[in-house]
């Protein structure tokens, strides 16, 4: 029983797997630097006594910004000029929007994220993160749900090793002895998303502030090792649940669910 959990919690989440390992190997070649934005400019009229909010609420609408949603109170400001700006940060990048009212017109520069950029944001959004588009916040509660399901893999794992000791064939020892070797990594990066995903839970002291600066380390550090296992681990369970027939029905089902869900607002949000 507890090895179907360990699998089929693996199939349901494939998709968030693949993410969390993609992401991590990303974080070596992570760049700092951002595309020049594209501007353009386009016709507004700012209507009769409209508060800022108003005006930023119809700016949203008018640009297919729902991404950006809920307006916040930092994204509305004047410039020196007493020009309203907003500034919209988003899954897929920027959108910088200046309320030009003589000669009414919106001066929109937009950057867009990279698709690594995208994924990034996309892997710590989870269910405390309130968006004003469903198939955001669909995503955040989806995302919170596999960040939980890797914790009770990893669980799950540590039993199998403990009540199976022995292993026979190669496919298994490499998913083992991957597993056996990632687990501290694992567990502090599983321990660091929970914390900073739910911060009003526990703050973070010396130790877990410590598990943070490792979280989020770019570059050359322990990220991009938790991402190779993470995908090595993912392709060997895969290849071992196959081998079972008798598990295939359920989890093929599970695993086509996931890869509906999760895949299908990856696109969906993208394009």
């Amino acid at each position: 029983m507890i090895l179907r959990i360990h699998t089929y919690a693996g199939l349901l989440t494939f998709v968030n797997l693949i993410l969390y390992a993609v992401v991590g190997i990303a974080a070596l070649f992570d760049a700092r630097t951002s595309p020049a934005p594209v501007v353009r400019e386009r016709e507004f009229a700012v209507q009769a006594n409209q508060s800022d909010r108003e005006v930023a609420n119809r700016v949203v609408h008018l640009l297919g910004l729902s991404l950006a949603t809920p307006v916040h109170d930092f994204a509305i400001r004047h410039d020196a000029e007493r020009h309203l700006v907003l500034d919209f940060y988003h899954a897929n990048g920027r959108h910088k929007v200046t309320v030009l009212e003589h000669p009414g017109r919106l001066r929109v520069e937009h950057t867009r994220a990279s698709l690594w950029q995208y994924l990034t944001t996309l892997h710590v959004t989870t269910a405390a993160f309130h968006s004003g588009d469903w198939r955001m916040q669909l995503w955040a509660w989806w995302n919170e749900f596999a960040m939980w399901s890797l914790a009770l893999m990893a669980a799950s794992g540590v039993w199998i090793w403990w009540q199976r000791p022995g292993t026979r064939g190669t496919l298994r020892q490499v998913h083992r002895y991957t597993a056996l070797g990632a687990l501290a990594l694992v567990a502090v990066y599983q321990i660091s998303a929970v914390q900073m995903a739910h911060r009003t839970w526990l703050k973070a002291g010396p130790v877990l502030g410590a598990f943070n600066r490792i979280h989020r380390m770019r570059g050359v550090g322990f990220s991009p090792l938790l991402g190779v296992a993470l995908m090595v681990l993912g392709a060997t369970g895969f290849c071992l649940w196959w081998k079972l027939p008798r598990d295939r029905r359920v989890g093929a089902g599970l695993l086509g669910f996931g890869l509906f869900l999760g895949g299908g607002l990856i696109w969906w949000m993208r394009i």
